[in-house]
């Protein structure tokens, strides 16, 4: 049985991509495909990059917050709540060096599985007109309400059996003309608890299980407590509370 290993939106959340990877790794899964957004949010955007471009047989694709960092696009995003302000923070805390590497991210990746194809993106986008560029790419709107009519009609240029995501931090797994797996942030939810996906394969078919570690959600709140609009920006992403300040 060979194992692939799918993790998302670690959002400089180190200490739980740290206990996430050593779970895939324990599970020795081939290869691991983190699904968009390695930045932003969280307190440890460089540390989350480096470690992850440094881990063997990783693949970082493309997600929103990469691209804002790429084309150093710190201003607010309408219906956004991570403030210019947070942006402009932590992407002052990467290199260039750092933009070079984001800036190689891949938008989309497909592994053959037990025959079967299996589609990895940060979302749906027109894969009709694939981006020539990084300022090319534009994902669409999420489904707020996920339904596989929705999913469907978001992801009508993709073709495989599955398609894993991101994106939208919530995990999912619905049904339509293909099977559509959100695997959920790495840690952007309020359980204290690093999460993940991974992939079982041989000559004769595929199936997927999600997995997940305890980590110190406390120590990541006092972190981000010392960032700009951090208290917010946990308050709202990671502990999902509505709040106005």
């Amino acid at each position: 049985m060979r194992k692939i290993g799918v993790i998302t939106d670690v959002h400089g959340n180190l200490p739980a991509l740290q206990v996430i990877l050593a779970r895939l790794q324990a599970e020795k899964v081939e290869e691991i495909l983190h699904l968009g957004d390695v930045v932003d949010m969280g307190p440890y955007s460089a540390e989350c990059l480096h470690l992850l471009h440094q881990t063997p047989n990783v693949t970082m694709l493309m997600g929103n917050h990469d691209k804002d960092f790429v084309m150093n696009d710190y201003i607010a995003k309408h219906l956004s709540h991570v403030p210019t302000e947070h942006k402009k923070f932590v992407f002052g805390g990467l290199t260039e060096d750092d933009r070079q590497i984001v800036a190689r991210f891949p938008v989309y990746a497909e592994r053959i599985c037990g025959g079967a194809k299996l589609q990895f993106v940060h979302y749906a986008y027109d894969r009709n007109n694939p981006p020539k560029t990084v300022a090319d790419i534009c994902f669409k709107w999420i489904e707020q309400h996920p339904t596989a009519e929705g999913l469907d009609k978001n992801f009508d240029t993709f073709d495989g059996e599955a398609v894993f995501f991101g994106h939208k931090h919530e995990k999912c797994d619905i049904q339509g003309k293909m099977l559509y797996v959100d695997v959920g942030s790495v840690g952007c939810h309020p359980e204290a608890e690093a999460t993940g996906i991974v992939i079982d394969y041989d000559d004769n078919g595929w199936s997927y299980r999600r997995v997940s570690a305890p980590y110190d959600m406390e120590s990541l709140r006092k972190a981000m407590s010392e960032m700009p609009c951090g208290e917010q920006i946990f308050d709202f992403y990671f502990m999902r509370k509505h709040v106005t300040y």
